[in-house]
């Protein structure tokens, strides 16, 4: 599992300053959205913006946990640095698990805001 998250994680990580920047526009369209600033004349874009910021942060935590996953250990290797590898990869494989709930409970959340939005 992660020899496929690597891949995904590093061509994310290729695109973090978008991300960071959809994160920022995100988080301020919130803000305007939250404080009810005339700027936006009316127009509710609150749940759209959570949306993206949550997209956003969640492509960017994703690339940097994953882009830089250790390698398997070799056989001919030292008991100790084999069993710390299999101890990072078992960590990172929790988070991997984490990672894969979290993108599901995001798509499910995201339905359900935009569902809300477009409702109103």
């Amino acid at each position: 599992m992660l020899e496929r998250l690597q891949p995904i994680a590093r061509r994310l990580w290729q695109f973090r300053l978008l991300l960071l920047l959809l994160a920022i526009i995100g988080l301020v369209g919130f803000a305007l959205s939250l404080f009810d600033a005339p700027v936006l004349g009316g127009a509710q874009i609150m749940l759209p913006s959570l949306v993206l910021l949550f997209w956003a942060m969640t492509g960017l935590s994703f690339g940097s946990l994953f882009s830089d996953i250790p390698d398997a250990p070799q056989a001919d290797a030292r008991f100790w640095l084999r069993w710390g590898l299999r101890l990072k990869r078992l960590g990172y494989w929790v988070i991997g698990m984490g990672m894969i709930g979290l993108v599901l409970a995001l798509s499910v959340l995201s339905y359900q805001l935009i569902r809300a939005w477009s409702m109103t």
